[in-house]
C-alpha cells in the first residue's frame, strides 16, 4: 500500500506532495482553525464537567484530535464528545497498528502480516479507513477538507489501480499523522508542566497581555511568536518524540560517507530521534526539561539539526504547520484557566514505563485533576 510518507519514488512521490500541499494554503488553515476553535470549547468543557476530579488526558485529548481530524480530513466529525467513548477508530489504531512495533526490517512485518490472528486488527485498520476514503468520494462536502484536494485532480473519474491505492494509505496516513501524533504531543506536554509547574507561571506570563476570543482562544500568530511556548512544546518533542525509532532511508546506488563511514548503496538505514533527543553530543543536560534551552541558552544546544520530530527535507511532515497551530492553541487555552496536577498516587515513572511503540508512540493513561482559576 502507498501513501505520500511512504513513497520514496521521486517521481510520484513529488507531483502527490503538490496535490497534498494545496489543502494547507494560507486560506484553508485559517478555515481549519475556525472549525477547532469549536472541538476545542467541547475539550474545555470536558475538563470544566471534571471539577478537579481525576481526568484522563491521554483518552480526552484522542477524542479531541481525532474529532478535529474527521472534520479536517473527511469532512465529518466521529462524534466523541457527544458520547464521551472512544470511536472504533481510535481504537484501531492503537490495536491496528501494533504490528508496526515489528516492522524493521521490512519483510518481517510483512510476514507478520500473514500470520493469521497477529494481525486481524491491521488489516481492520486498513479496511476501517478504506471505508472512510469511499464514503468521502461520494459524499458532497461544502467545506473545504483534506480528503476533498487528494480527490480534487481525479476530476470525478472512475479510479485506477494506482490511484486507488495512494487514496486509500493517505486516508490512514492523514488520521494518523493528524490525530495520534498531536494527541501524543498534548500528553506529554503536560506531563512535563505537572513537573515542572514553574514552566506554567512563565506562560502565562507571555499570554497575559495577548487579545483572546470570545471563546478565549488566541489568535495563531500571536503563539507562533511565543519563545516559551514553543520552547515548552520542542523539548516535549525532543524528549518524546512522535516516532521514536524514526523512517526508514535507501543510500543512492552509489553509497554515502557519514562521519568519515562508508555505507553501501541501496542499503536501509534509519537514525532513532529518541536515541538522537538524548545524545549529551547534540543536548548538554539531555535528560533535563530545559524550554530555554531553544531560545535563550544556546550552550544547551550543540546541534539544532538534529531536532526533526516531524522528519525532514521533502519527506518531512506536509502537516506540521497544522499540528503545532493545534498544539499551540490548546496548550494556550487550557494553562491560562487551569490549574492542574498530577491525581494523588499516581506516579509519572510508571506513566513513563507504559509507554508502548508502534510507529508513533502509545501513551498509557495519564489522570491529572484541573482546577479552574
Amino acid at each position: 500500500m502507498a501513501s505520500l510518507q511512504r513513497t520514496r519514488d521521486k517521481s510520484l512521490h513529488d507531483p502527490r506532495r503538490r496535490v497534498w500541499s494545496g489543502a494547507f494554503g494560507d486560506r484553508n488553515m485559517r478555515d481549519y482553525e475556525k472549525r477547532m476553535v469549536w472541538y476545542r470549547a467541547l475539550l474545555v468543557n470536558a475538563i470544566d464537567e471534571s471539577k478537579n476530579q481525576p481526568f484522563d488526558v491521554t483518552k480526552w485529548f484522542n477524542l479531541y484530535t481525532f474529532d478535529v481530524m474527521g472534520d479536517l480530513a473527511f469532512g465529518a466529525s466521529f462524534g466523541m464528545f457527544e458520547t464521551s467513548k472512544e470511536h472504533e477508530g481510535i481504537k484501531l489504531i492503537n490495536s491496528g497498528l501494533t504490528p508496526l512495533a515489528y516492522m524493521f526490517p521490512a519483510w518481517f512485518f510483512w510476514l507478520m502480516t500473514e500470520i493469521p490472528g497477529i494481525a486481524r486488527d491491521w488489516w481492520k485498520f486498513i479496511s476501517y479507513y478504506t471505508s472512510q476514503m469511499e464514503d468521502r468520494i461520494t459524499m458532497k462536502s461544502s467545506n473545504p477538507d483534506i480528503m476533498g484536494y487528494l480527490l480534487k485532480p481525479l476530476n470525478n473519474q472512475t479510479l485506477t489501480g494506482i490511484d486507488y491505492m495512494l487514496l486509500q494509505g493517505d486516508s490512514q496516513l492523514i488520521v494518523v499523522a493528524g490525530s495520534d501524533t498531536t494527541s501524543i504531543t498534548l500528553i506529554h506536554i503536560f506531563r512535563f508542566l505537572v513537573e515542572h509547574p514553574q514552566h506554567v507561571n512563565v506562560l502565562r506570563t507571555e499570554l497575559k497581555n495577548l487579545p483572546r476570543t470570545e471563546l478565549g482562544d488566541y489568535q495563531p500568530p500571536d503563539l507562533a511568536e511565543l519563545k516559551h511556548l514553543n520552547g515548552v512544546i520542542n523539548e516535549a518533542l525532543r524528549l518524546f518524540p512522535l516516532a521514536p525509532s524514526a523512517l526508514p532511508r535507501v543510500t543512492p546506488p552509489e553509497g554515502l560517507t557519514v562521519d568519515g563511514t562508508f555505507l553501501p548503496g541501496n542499503t536501509t538505514l534509519y537514525c532513532p530521534q529518541y536515541v538522537l533527543g538524548r545524545g549529551p553530543e547534540c543536548y548538554p543536560k539531555p535528560e533535563e526539561f530545559i524550554p530555554e534551552r531553544w531560545y535563550s541558552h544556546p550552550d544547551l544546544m550543540q546541534d539544532a539539526s538534529a531536532f526533526a520530530p516531524f522528519s525532514a527535507g521533502p519527506y518531512g511532515c506536509i502537516a506540521r504547520p497544522l499540528a503545532l497551530l493545534n498544539i499551540r492553541a490548546t496548550v494556550a487555552r487550557i494553562v491560562v484557566d487551569y490549574d492542574v496536577c498530577l491525581v494523588p498516587g499516581m506516579s509519572l515513572n510508571e506513566f513513563d514505563q507504559g509507554l508502548k511503540e508502534h510507529f508513533t508512540l502509545a501513551p498509557a493513561p495519564l489522570k491529572l485533576c484541573f482546577n479552574k482559576l
